[in-house]
């Protein structure tokens, strides 16, 4: 006992550091100490009565000193050695204490290696915020702060509030219409809209931190340093504003928290009125990418307080709970060690709210908010860069961050059970129940459960005979209708062209007139000897003249469309050229534009009041389209030469991994959601898809789907058995006319498979390790 007494009192050879800067902050329930170590550019958040055991610590006394003087300044209070010797110890790992003791310079050699080690962590776990060593910000301030002071003034920020509510009223009035002219997916991917959208995010971002800066000093909080940084690789400013730390008043550092977020929210509002009165071109675009980037990143990033920036900070300040972030991981790592490992913290909480709910919330928001982050910017990463071959920076990038994040996640579990005495408090009941609810979840994982593949599909024809016009003219007759069956030789359509008449009638005066000639020539050969001479070419002349009436015989013959096999007839695809995304007429097409009139050249009247035949909309078989003129090419319908129908359906290679021929299929199409219709994956086939060249091609069964990039997918084909279909119960079963290229959704049931293998797949999939 004389022993713990003697080293008690001995002196422990530690004072603080000199030059330390400190005060007092004010909260709700008490009140703390920030401490600013102008060396080491740090700045520490002590309790009252920590900031006063570490004034006392002048190099002379002893633990016994420290514990009188604590509890003469603090008599409600009482504290042991251990707890003095553990606050010590954590002044001198702050660096708030130095001591003159011997061997001294291992212990601090060993800790600038940790500190080292930890800032290198903490840049690899931030890669996508990059900070550079920066500059003394005198020169920028002098010239910022005249600019600012009007602003900042009372007058100043009444006039911008009320300039900035007018303007988003504005914005919302005109929304649909900013909206609407927002480029799409593929423009946004060009190589001119990322230069110049990353401009104006670098540019912004400077005005940002210009704007915490500027309103810092403002309240006497100097900024301590400006330097660049790469914003997610964008270029852009950050301005030191930690000496806002050490302002009193919380809502001082509310308004510099708040300063960045305003400065962009009025870039924005002065952009929405250059947006709505400049014409189309640089400017507006420039405008519509700030009002964008102040808007939207304003409002998930900077203002989100899941995310330590801006509304991180101001939240802190608002609720009063300092160091908002860390008390929430002390309150989440609590209640796991409590719920998994049976620990209960000793140490009781300084204020009510570290035992509050809606902090332990906010920690379990904050910690999906900001994986949801990181996967979402780096699957933008991974798409911009795809089609230009760099997929692989995307992948690159995954890996690091997933890695630099379970490595934090880890890091704090690890220092628990590598401590002893934590090690001990653990009790082992209900470790053995969370290690069995761990088994649980691993084993329920690797049960294999039903999968099946749902995909698009249009219906085709097993058998199918393109019936076109071969040559142009008016449908005076339409004989068959979709569903009919006809036989071989039957007359479908039946068209007129009086151009063709007209030239037959031509042709064949020619040519009797060609014919009359030679006799002529025949006769005269003997009287006049130049009339052989003529002969020779009047007899090809005819020759010619016999062609070409036989040609348009047989144009005017092919007027009469006949099938050409017997068959059902079904419904050719519409006239898309007329029909807008929701079939109605979009405008005016290439059709409308062309003279479709086939007499218009010939009849000066018709000409002269204008008057055209319309072009057909819809299907071709439609009864609206009789009297309207088809161009040679056009497809009239098709024959199917027998009752078979099946579904195809593009996948991608991941999906097609999964199914085999002979699997079952369920088709449901749109026409007729009621009723579902059994098949079976009949042949599996590889299709490449060129938007550039495949998006108008009926036959392909891509062309309907948008693709920025040309892409390699399978076709599976699914023949239905239509002695399966089932209709809805209380409805008739009849067989529906069907159309050719009918979209529907299909469904293949494919070998159960585990939630564990699904996971793997999808990593598979973003890694493309198959």
């Amino acid at each position: 006992m004389s022993d713990r007494n003697s080293t008690a009192s001995r002196p422990l050879w530690i004072r603080h550091q000199i030059g330390l800067k400190a005060v007092r902050v004010s909260h709700r329930h008490n009140a703390s100490v920030n401490v600013h170590d102008p060396v080491a550019g740090k700045y520490h958040r002590l309790r009252e009565d920590e900031y006063f055991l570490l004034c006392r610590l002048d190099g002379d006394c002893s633990l016994n000193d420290l514990r009188d003087a604590y509890e003469n300044r603090y008599p409600n209070r009482r504290v042991t050695p251990a707890q003095l010797n553990a606050l010590l110890f954590r002044f001198h790992e702050s660096g708030l204490v130095v001591s003159s003791s011997t061997n001294q310079g291992a212990s601090l050699l060993l800790r600038s290696d940790r500190e080292r080690r930890r800032r290198w962590l903490s840049t690899m776990a931030q890669w996508l915020f990059i900070r550079f060593p920066s500059a003394d910000p005198a020169p920028v301030m002098r010239w910022i702060n005249p600019i600012a002071r009007p602003l900042l003034s009372t007058a100043g920020v009444a006039i911008t509030a009320v300039f900035v509510a007018v303007s988003l009223i504005t914005m919302v009035v005109h929304c649909q219409r900013f909206v609407d002219k927002l480029p799409t997916a593929s423009q946004w991917m060009t190589f001119e809209n990322a230069i110049l959208l990353a401009v104006v995010v670098g540019l912004t971002k400077i005005a940002h931190e210009l704007g915490h800066a500027a309103v810092s000093e403002r309240f006497g909080a100097r900024c301590r340093g400006i330097g660049p940084m790469l914003l997610v690789f964008t270029p852009a400013l950050y301005c030191d504003t930690s000496a806002s730390w050490m302002l009193a008043s919380r809502w001082k550092r509310a308004a510099v928290s708040l300063a960045g977020i305003a400065t962009e929210v009025m870039i924005a509002s002065v952009a929405v009125w250059v947006w709505l009165y400049s014409p189309p071109g640089v400017v507006h675009t420039i405008a519509s990418h700030v009002m964008l980037v102040c808007g939207v990143s304003t409002v998930f990033f900077n203002a989100n307080p899941l995310l330590r920036y801006d509304g991180y900070y101001l939240l802190s300040d608002l609720t009063d709970v300092p160091n908002l972030g860390s008390r929430a991981n002390r309150r989440l790592t609590g209640s796991l060690r409590r719920i998994c490992l049976g620990v209960n913290d000793h140490h009781k909480p300084v204020e009510r709210v570290d035992e509050s709910t809606w902090l332990l919330l906010y920690a379990i928001a904050a910690l999906v908010y900001r994986w949801g982050l990181m996967f979402a910017i780096i699957g933008f990463i991974w798409y911009a860069l795809r089609p230009h071959g760099l997929a692989i920076v995307g992948q690159v990038a995954t890996v690091v961050a997933v890695t630099t994040m379970l490595i934090a996640g880890v890091v704090p579990l690890w220092k628990f059970l590598s401590d002893p005495s934590s090690r001990r408090r653990i009790r082992m009941s209900r470790l053995m129940l969370t290690t069995i609810a761990l088994i649980t979840v691993i084993a329920i994982g690797c049960i294999d459960f039903p999968r099946s593949v749902v995909a698009k599909a249009r219906l085709m024809p097993s058998h199918e005979e393109r019936v076109y016009i071969t040559t142009g003219g008016v449908m005076s007759q339409l004989h068959v209708r979709p569903g009919d069956h006809v036989d071989r030789g039957d007359v479908l359509v039946e068209l007129d062209n009086p151009g063709l008449q007209r030239q037959l009638v031509d042709a064949e005066g020619k040519l009797v007139e060609q014919a009359s000639r030679i006799a002529s020539l025949r006769q005269s050969q003997t009287l006049v000897p130049e009339a052989t001479d003529h002969l020779a070419a009047a007899e090809e002349m005819l020759a010619q003249l016999r062609d070409e009436v036989a040609a348009t015989k047989k144009r005017i013959d092919s007027l009469t469309v006949t099938a050409s096999c017997e068959g059902t007839v079904i419904a050719a695809v519409g006239n898309r050229s007329r029909q807008g995304s929701s079939g109605i007429d979009s405008g005016e097409s290439q059709l409308d534009r062309a003279v479709l009139d086939p007499d218009a050249d010939r009849s000066p009247a018709l000409v002269r009041n204008g008057v055209r035949l319309a072009s057909w909309t819809g299907l071709p078989t439609d009864s609206e389209n009789l009297r309207c003129f088809f161009e040679p090419g056009t497809e009239l319908l098709s024959l199917v030469t027998d009752d078979g129908w099946v579904a195809e359906v593009m996948l991608d290679s991941v999906d097609v991994s999964r199914i085999e021929v002979g699997m079952a299929a369920t088709v449901i199409w749109d026409s007729t959601p009621t009723k579902r219709i059994q098949g079976r994956v009949e042949r599996i086939s590889e299709e490449r898809f060129d938007p550039s060249v495949d998006a108008h091609r009926r036959d392909h069964p891509g062309s309907a789907r948008g693709q920025f990039t040309p892409e390699t997918r399978y076709l599976v084909l699914i023949t239905l058995d239509e002695t399966r279909d089932e209709p809805a119960q209380g409805e008739p079963s009849s067989t529906p006319i069907r159309l050719v290229g009918a979209s529907g959704r299909v469904k293949i049931a494919t070998q159960p498979q585990s939630i564990w293998s699904r996971v793997a797949e999808s990593l598979a999939g973003v890694f493309r390790f198959r």
